[in-house]
């Protein structure tokens, strides 16, 4: 009875191993299942990653993730964590990736060094494929077909100590599982492009959170310039606030309020937002007439009216 009693506990651990083994080996053919079906897509050329582990809460965990796309152009991902993830249907559901670390293997491309500052060109030469830039990028959609293939997600692009992009986007009438069964570049093209003339597009927000970036910018700027800091930023925020100079008379009050709020985004350590809510709930066929119509009558605050623009800073 003893026995049994001390054995029972270690069958129980040697399942949990052996579900944990399995789940991670199904994890793997999955993986690459979804690889397969990108590269045969005609996007990349080849995928690869070193190892990949799933967690006690189905949270996916890649490790060394290599990409080469159809320029030959790579890139390496250091870490790739997937959560959420809808295995039930080929385009997901649903599904969160938070990507962290990126580096190019076989460095940047060649740059013009006239184009960039020696401050830059020393940044960028850091980015060989040895060092890994600590940047993040966290995804995440819903996907709901029956809802008039409703759309949402939500995308942040983050670099420590420099800045944070947020997008957010919502689709409507746009099937992303028929937009994924093309393997034709030229083909995919054409259905998108047809796929958006039936859509609607009621929602689209950016907004740029400054953490250095512009501190960084202005810093470089002015080492090249031979000018203070402070004396740049004030002469870029004066450039700003004079933009409004040059929009149609009908923009003028939107470009001093545009002028204004970026003026003060370069103030530093601000975030700067902005939203299309157009009208029609963003359909498309329902916007384009009147779009072009005001565009070729020259009434451009119309076009702002009907795409219902809003931007501020914070």
């Amino acid at each position: 009875m003893k026995k049994t009693l001390i054995a029972l506990p270690l069958v129980v651990i040697a399942a949990l191993f052996g579900l944990y083994f399995y789940a991670n080996r199904v994890t793997a053919n999955q993986i690459d299942l979804y690889i397969e079906r990108a590269i045969a897509s005609g996007t990349y050329k080849d995928i690869q990653y070193e190892s990949a582990e799933i967690g006690v809460d189905a949270t996916i965990l890649i490790k060394g993730l290599n990409v080469t796309d159809l320029t030959d152009f790579q890139y390496t991902v250091d870490t790739l964590e997937i959560s959420d993830m809808d295995y039930f249907n080929e385009f997901p559901h649903s599904i969160s990736l938070s990507a962290n670390g990126f580096s190019l293997p076989l460095g940047l491309p060649d740059i013009d060094a006239s184009m960039v500052t020696p401050e830059m060109q020393s940044f960028l030469a850091t980015i060989d494929g040895m060092n890994s830039v600590p940047a993040t990028i966290d995804y995440s959609h819903q996907y709901e077909p029956d809802n008039s293939n409703l759309f949402n997600s939500a995308m942040d692009i983050g670099l420590p100590d420099a800045f944070t992009l947020s997008m957010k986007t919502t689709t409507r009438n746009i099937s992303y599982e028929e937009l994924n069964q093309s393997t034709d570049p030229i083909a995919a093209q054409d259905e998108m492009m047809s796929a958006l003339m039936n859509a609607e597009i009621p929602e689209i927000s950016l907004s740029l959170s400054d953490f250095g970036l512009i501190q960084t910018l202005l810093q470089n700027q002015a080492n090249a310039q031979g000018k203070s800091v402070d004396l740049l930023r004030q002469e870029l925020m004066s450039m700003t606030q004079s933009l409004f100079l040059f929009a149609p008379a009908d923009l003028q009050a939107v470009a001093i309020d545009l002028s204004t709020d970026l003026s003060s985004f370069i103030e530093g350590n601000k975030t700067f937002n902005f939203a299309l809510r157009p009208d029609f709930s963003g359909n498309i066929q329902q916007l384009q007439a009147p779009i072009m119509s005001a565009f070729f009558a020259g009434e451009y605050g119309q076009i702002v009216e009907l795409l219902n623009i809003e931007f501020s800073t914070e």
